[in-house]
């Protein structure tokens, strides 16, 4: 009512459903803002597939990434130096963000987003950012009370900001949850459709490292890079024995969809029959072997297992060498943006 739209009847569709229908056609334009999913997201070859099929990809980011690879159109996004507005984290605890330069692009990310709705046929407009924030406490309960002015008077708010709690909760439930003292759902236990075999008898897993930040678009550009350099896969000295594979070989791990080269490392911190790597470096295609089983309820993928089998190596996997020269492409359009 207030957008003055109507809302559809069905859900939309999450990240897994957009690839899918990307390539069956039914889906055909993507707008990518700060996330870079062609190097996050399970199954790289089907990521990749399906940003290929698209009519029409919008990225909007810092950098030029590994989705930006397959972009029609590169909208250049603001770091946190440049942004206007809040920032709300896990204790609930809403505080202001205040730009310190110009945006570099001349442009912030809010207007560009305005700029592009109001050409595509509705009209969006804010004088500030500070109207977006209204607006969210217009069609948000918890955040009724809340606006840049009060934010700047009193420094932060915790959410709820409504009139219960005018000043905001430091602390929820005291005198009881809301809902009463529990309420259970009762979910039916799915496993996984993914099984080791003879052919692939180990488990991956992948995570993250403390001085890499997600995918490493950002912390890769930095010193952080001496503590990580490189992805590698750590191996029980079991596994590691029985494969002939000892610290700084070049190993191969394979799974059912796809296969990549990495650097192993014998360590006790996997258990026997279990492998684990990082993902935050984009010619080490983590996610070129992890599958994109997901969860039934969430779609959530699933990063922690998949069955692969190691062997040792000494050159690059086919699809690192193609990777590589997607790298260079990708570095011409750098230059040419910069010139």
């Amino acid at each position: 009512a207030d957008w003055g739209v109507a809302l559809d009847e069905e859900p939309g569709l999450r990240i897994p459903n957009m690839f899918a229908a990307a390539l069956d056609g039914s889906y055909r334009g993507m707008f990518v803002q700060g996330e870079d999913i062609a190097q996050s997201d399970p199954n790289t070859a089907h990521v990749t597939a399906a940003l290929s099929a698209l009519d029409c990809l919008v990225v909007m980011d810092l950098f030029l990434n590994e989705t930006a690879a397959f972009a029609h159109v590169f909208l250049p996004g603001s770091s946190f130096l440049e942004k206007d507005g809040t920032f709300t984290n896990a204790e609930r605890r809403i505080n202001r963000v205040r730009p310190v330069m110009r945006e570099k692009s001349g442009m912030s990310e809010t207007e560009a987003v305005c700029r592009l709705s109001t050409a595509m046929g509705y009209p969006m407009r804010y004088e500030s950012t500070g109207e977006i924030m209204d607006e969210i406490a217009r069609l948000t309960p918890t955040f009724a009370g809340v606006s840049f002015e009060r934010l700047d008077a009193v420094g932060s708010l915790q959410w709820p900001v409504n009139a219960d709690y005018p000043d905001g909760a430091p602390i929820m439930h005291i005198d009881g949850f809301v809902r009463g003292k529990g309420r259970f759902m009762i979910t039916e236990y799915v496993p996984t459709p993914e099984r080791t075999n003879r052919f692939y008898p180990l488990i991956l897993t992948t995570g993250r490292i403390l001085s890499q930040y997600n995918v490493g678009a950002q912390t890769r550009r930095t010193e952080n890079s001496a503590w990580h350099p490189e992805d590698i896969l750590e191996i029980h000295p079991h596994d590691a024995e029985e494969r002939g594979i000892t610290s700084g070989d070049r190993v191969s791990i394979g799974s059912r969809i796809g296969t990549t080269t990495l650097t192993a490392e014998v360590s006790t911190r996997m258990p026997q029959g279990v492998v684990h790597t990082t993902f935050h470096h984009p010619l080490s295609g983590a996610n070129v072997i992890t599958t994109d089983n997901s969860d039934w309820a969430t779609n959530c993928p699933e990063y922690k297992v998949t069955a692969v089998q190691i062997t040792r190596s000494n050159q690059p996997s086919a699809w690192q060498e193609e990777r590589a020269e997607i790298g260079r492409s990708n570095f011409r359009v750098a230059v040419t943006a910069a010139e």
